[in-house]
């Protein structure tokens, strides 16, 4: 095992970071919406995904690699994007960034990301793809691609998931809020936590920075600007301009219902990631082990179907592969990590899902991530 044995899992890592950062911070990456059943569900679902080993085989070496949109990754798990993420941990972006291009996974940037975007560029050329929350401006929106594509982002991947913000009650009642202000609450829980605070100063108070240069006036509020600058429910006409606009792979983000499977095919979208936002957006949605059931049957060479939300180890990865996903991303458990270790949690967080991932191939039997497909669920 080359990664620390002290904390072997994803639940040991989150353990950790649980005592290492202020609760504010915990909680806006852990937390979920409302009373939060939708995220329970997520994870409870892909327990429920049985696989039937097969035995008298050779299965000394397993093949983790996947092929993505004609490029090849090392293994089929990414870092999908997570608003603020130099909150939970100073400097994690361009940390996660730095060890996906090592190790040779998908990193998505957030819109929201506390991060440039040129930054994230420079350290993962290889592998960076880039989020976007669709503005309401044009040529806002127009002008957010253009530097993503001078900075050679990979791939696009539109969110659609929230079409207005969410009453998450756990960031209620820590008083996080924006702009990120030091409330009374918010520096205590930073004194007690000293290493976050004092790494904290030392890199900034972390701000979104690649959209404020868009407010309207230099005096407008943070809060009141964010509400504008996302369209409230993105229409089928503003992708089919993005599509126009972006001559890469293009990826839909937060897809559930099969119309909008369908559409997105109609318009010559490149991939779908099968999401409900961690359920952090509404606690009734489905969960996504549930809807790649239903999905699934429409990857193919020109739709490349992902999924994320619920996905804590290895197996789940090779769970989503037999259900159809061909790749699989998991916000919290990368923000554990960093929480947990700082800058070299992204590195523990892949070494675990590898040897989780081979250690699961080798035990069913199976020579290669590719291979699976449903034939290796169980009746």
């Amino acid at each position: 095992m080359n990664y620390d044995t002290r904390y072997p899992s994803i639940p040991d890592l989150k353990a950790r970071a649980k005592r290492r950062i202020p609760n504010f911070a915990y909680d806006y990456v852990d937390g979920g919406i409302d009373q939060e059943h939708g995220k329970r569900r997520n994870r409870d679902d892909w327990h429920k995904v049985q696989l039937t080993p097969r035995y008298l085989l050779d299965v000394s070496t397993a093949d983790l690699t996947t092929t993505i949109f004609g490029q090849q990754y090392a293994m089929p798990f990414g870092v999908p994007p997570v608003g603020l993420g130099n909150m939970m941990w100073p400097a994690a972006e361009i940390a996660l960034a730095t060890a996906a291009q090592k190790n040779n996974i998908p990193y998505i940037l957030s819109t929201l990301s506390t991060t440039r975007l040129e930054e994230i560029a420079k350290v993962a050329p290889d592998v960076c793809w880039f989020q976007l929350y669709v503005p309401q401006d044009v040529d806002v929106m127009k002008d957010i691609l253009s530097r993503v594509k001078q900075s050679g982002y990979k791939a696009l991947v539109v969110t659609l998931d929230i079409p207005v913000g969410a009453k998450r009650n756990r960031e209620i009642k820590n008083g996080l809020k924006l702009p990120f202000s030091m409330t009374p609450s918010i520096i205590w829980q930073s004194m007690i936590h000293p290493t976050w605070a004092l790494n904290t100063l030392r890199c900034g108070r972390p701000d979104f920075v690649n959209v404020l240069q868009y407010k309207k006036t230099p005096n407008q509020g943070l809060g009141e600007f964010l509400t504008s600058f996302n369209m409230q429910g993105v229409t089928r006409e503003r992708i089919e301009l993005i599509r126009q606009l972006w001559d890469g792979p293009l990826v839909l983000k937060g897809i559930q219902y099969e119309a909008d499977m369908l559409a997105a095919i109609e318009m010559g979208i490149n991939g779908v990631v099968i999401s409900n936002h961690g359920g952090r957006q509404l606690d009734a949605a489905p969960s996504t082990m549930q809807s790649l059931t239903e999905l699934a049957k429409y990857q193919s060479d020109d739709m490349t179907v992902m999924v994320d939300s619920g996905i804590r180890t290895g197996m789940d990865v090779v769970r989503a592969k037999a259900l159809g996903a061909q790749m699989a991303f998991s916000g919290r458990s990368f923000f554990w990590g960093m929480g947990a270790l700082g800058t070299r949690g992204g590195e523990q967080v892949m070494a675990i899902f590898r040897d989780e991932i081979d250690r699961t191939l080798k035990q069913l039997g199976c020579g290669a991530y590719s291979a699976l497909d449903h034939s290796w669920l169980a009746n």
